[in-house]
């Protein structure tokens, strides 16, 4: 990923001050278990697909709310084109080594479809490294950005209460969904046909985990009640903070649920956030994914923009001091390497996803048999 403005350094660390919300970094690697290996692809290699990037907007008019919404999907291998670029404002952006913008999908029909969500003050590209992946490996990703608690509205001041966060978040999943499904049915849409409906799933980062859960289990606030999302089969949380649902909330979470958790996160600590709701939760399988030296930030891109900062000798000292300081949750050394922070949540997130939602099947290996030659990662798991 290369920055393209000096400006993209004063954005980010609006998104990295908020509490919930961002991620990932160092860098190594580890050999894959060879019984997992015998039976189906690496998860965590690039897929068999080019990938493919648009931004479109979708609106909930029971709500007038609309979503700006990044899609990537599966193209031919070998695409050329213009990369993708993540955009805070026209002069602020990066610049995808992956993705290319606006290319044509792949021919195949009824794809699965999986939806993210980002942290709290986050933006719906800042997992690009899992998000991209997941569409090499056949799957449409969707992320809406939540209006009303994004980078950009912490910077405009227009962020609204977490009562109004905790609705607005699983009301934009639904809305996301029956966006795309709507596309779907469109003869004259790119994504005419491409959708598979019985074929959903949903994961997120932190708040976004939280959203995750809330959408699949239903959760009330003050304002209101959120309905549960029948239609997503699996879900996955990433540093999930989950501390606003109750247990009988938790217990609605039906479906296969996976959730990843570093052992140095102080922002949704695992043993107030992910390991309560693991005593709750009712879908099976159930796996708890613990990374050894991970932290809050760990699963999203930060740490590869941290890394841009000695090729930008002019950014202001006080912008470099903000990134370095959040970054001390995550990056560089007492952590876990960003390139096993990457490995690990590819190969978990994917083979999961691959599993529980595109239908396929061996991948169970991947939190059976791979954790046991792996020093540092240790999983729980309530397979019945």
């Amino acid at each position: 990923m290369q920055i393209r403005s000096r400006s993209f350094i004063g954005a980010l660390a609006l998104v990295l001050t908020v509490s919930l919300g961002l991620a990932g970094c160092g860098s190594s690697s580890s050999a894959k278990d060879s019984a997992a290996q015998s039976s189906v692809a690496d998860p965590a290699a690039p897929g068999p697909y080019g990938v493919g990037f648009r931004t479109i907007k979708i609106v909930d008019t029971a709500r007038n709310r609309p979503l700006d919404v990044t899609v990537w999907y599966p193209i031919a291998p070998g695409t050329t084109g213009t990369p993708a670029r993540y955009a805070l404002l026209p002069t602020v952006y990066t610049d995808s080594k992956v993705a290319i913008a606006d290319a044509p999908i792949i021919a195949d029909d009824s794809l699965p479809m999986v939806i993210y969500s980002h942290g709290s003050g986050g933006l719906n590209f800042i997992s690009s490294f899992l998000t991209e992946h997941l569409a090499s490996e056949g799957f449409i990703v969707i992320a809406a950005n939540h209006t009303g608690n994004t980078a950009i509205d912490n910077f405009v001041n227009t962020t609204v209460s977490q009562d109004q966060n905790d609705m607005n978040r699983p009301a934009d999943i639904s809305a996301e969904i029956d966006g795309m499904l709507a596309r779907n049915g469109d003869a004259t849409d790119v994504f005419h046909n491409k959708i598979d409906a019985n074929r959903i799933g949903l994961f997120g980062h932190s708040y976004g985990g939280y959203t995750a859960l809330a959408t699949v289990g239903g959760h009330t606030t003050p304002l209101g009640t959120t309905v549960a999302d029948t239609r997503i089969k699996a879900t996955v949380g990433l540093a999930p903070y989950t501390t606003r649902l109750t247990s009988a909330e938790l217990a609605a979470v039906n479906v296969p649920t996976m959730m990843l958790v570093g052992t140095k996160d102080i922002t949704t600590p695992a043993n107030t956030n992910a390991e309560v709701a693991y005593q709750s939760i009712s879908g099976r399988p159930l796996i708890l994914v613990e990374m050894t030296d991970a932290a809050h930030q760990s699963f999203t891109d930060v740490c590869a923009y941290l890394d841009e900062i000695p090729k930008l000798p002019d950014a202001p000292a006080a912008v470099v001091d903000v990134i370095r300081k959040q970054a001390t949750e995550g990056c560089g050394d007492g952590f876990m390497p960003y390139a096993r922070d990457i490995e690990v949540t590819n190969t978990m997130t994917t083979a999961f996803l691959l599993q529980y939602v595109a239908g396929k099947t061996g991948y169970d290996s991947y939190w059976t048999t791979w954790p046991k030659s792996q020093s540092d990662i240790t999983v729980q798991s309530k397979l019945n």
